[in-house]
């Protein structure tokens, strides 16, 4: 009897302390339209390929509309990360006549080339919350993997990386506004390759949780011979999301 005393004073004990930092857990969702240009270089894994300025050869210089969506959960045990999920699609084309033969992947081309690059990915994002009052700052890891497609006319070479980066996030309340001013930032940097991810932005929201976010993303993917293909690729543009905070 006294056993069972003991462990429901515990377990009385663990639900109040949850109930006291119930204000902790908090969750979202959204999805913003991301207005992208791409830029640099990419290359087949043979030493013969052509280092391609995909700008100046390929004639990528618009703007391509494309999307992300995210969602995330924070809770109040300490030990334990947050979490947080987000999908990017991303897909950019250009079309452009070849004025000096180039080779990618084993062809040859020296005329009109239509050309389309994706690069999907998908995070997911581990993450401590080590201030959380006016100011928050999260730091953790994202494991992000990229599910990347290269076509020049009818030729197609897929890629594929699963890539572990160091996260880091910061958010800085102007009171009494419903605005916020954030940035985020994954990175990692091994044996010739390089992944960043950036995005930077203004962010209100209601006091129903329903909001909006404005910023600027920027991705960069230099790429050393993962299955035979090597980039040095920018992507970067403005965003314009909806959220709805739980």
């Amino acid at each position: 009897m006294k056993s069972k005393k003991i462990i429901l004073s515990v377990v009385c004990a663990s639900l109040l302390s949850l109930s006291a930092h119930a204000d902790f857990l908090g969750a979202e969702a959204g999805y913003a339209v991301w207005g992208s240009s791409t830029s640099g270089n990419i290359q087949g894994g043979s030493s013969a390929d052509s280092n391609i300025d995909i700008e100046k050869t390929l004639g990528y210089d618009s703007t391509a509309v494309n999307g992300f969506f995210w969602a995330y959960l924070d809770h109040p045990l300490p030990l334990l990360p947050n979490i947080k999920i987000q999908h990017t699609n991303l897909k950019d084309d250009a079309s452009k006549v070849v004025t000096s033969a180039v080779q990618f992947d084993g062809n040859t081309y020296n005329a009109k080339v239509g050309s389309e690059i994706t690069l999907n990915q998908t995070d997911v994002i581990a993450y401590w919350r080590i201030l959380d009052n006016w100011v928050n700052v999260d730091l953790g890891f994202n494991l992000k993997t990229i599910d990347g497609n290269i076509k020049l006319n009818t030729t197609s070479k897929n890629f594929k990386a699963t890539v572990p980066m160091l996260y880091a996030k910061g958010r800085f309340d102007l009171p009494f506004t419903g605005l916020s001013v954030e940035a985020d930032i994954s990175t990692i940097s091994y044996s010739g390759n390089k992944f960043t991810d950036f995005k930077a932005g203004l962010v209100y929201q209601s006091s129903l949780g329903l909001g909006a976010n404005l910023g600027v993303r920027t991705e960069t993917l230099k790429i050393d011979d993962i299955d035979n293909f090597n980039s040095n690729l920018t992507v970067s543009g403005a965003y314009l999301g909806v959220f709805y905070h739980f």
